[in-house]
């Protein structure tokens, strides 16, 4: 199974570029975090089997390749070009430890909790969260 994720990377590379043409990048990219955040919540109960395997890690999995996509593609949206260097400049410290910390995280969580429900819900968590985060934002006009 995660063997689909790179697979998964390069085909949420495909419906990104595909998708633009139709709607803006934030919609997007909120709809793709929902996406995740409804498969994490189901991987416990669809996880068993061959199937629900599938399908929870390709509705998490679609995630990876838009988000490398489309992080670019919402600041030069949101700042401009311009700006893009410097804001891009700013976020990769704090990006870079998050995603350096999250493994050591979610192993505390999973020994304090005791089982993978607390960080599934977590993980589910910060993805709906992205999700209302980017649509809100959207509305708001840039600085």
């Amino acid at each position: 199974m995660t063997g689909l994720l790179g697979v998964l990377s390069v085909t949420g590379r495909l419906v990104l570029t595909a998708a633009r043409r139709r709607l803006p990048v934030t919609r997007i990219v909120a709809a793709v975090f929902a996406t995740q955040a409804a498969a994490v919540l189901a991987m416990p109960l669809l996880a068993g089997t061959r199937t629900g395997a599938i399908v929870t890690v390709v509705g998490f999995g679609l995630g990876f390749g838009i988000t490398s996509l489309a992080t670019p593609a919402l600041l030069t949206d949101r700042y401009g070009t311009a700006a893009y260097a410097t804001i891009a400049g700013r976020l990769a410290a704090p990006v870079t430890i998050a995603k350096a910390t999250a493994p050591l995280a979610a192993a505390a969580l999973l020994h304090t909790a005791g089982g993978y429900t607390p960080l599934l819900a977590a993980a589910a968590t910060c993805c709906a969260l992205a999700a209302i985060g980017m649509t809100t934002r959207a509305r708001v006009s840039a600085p």
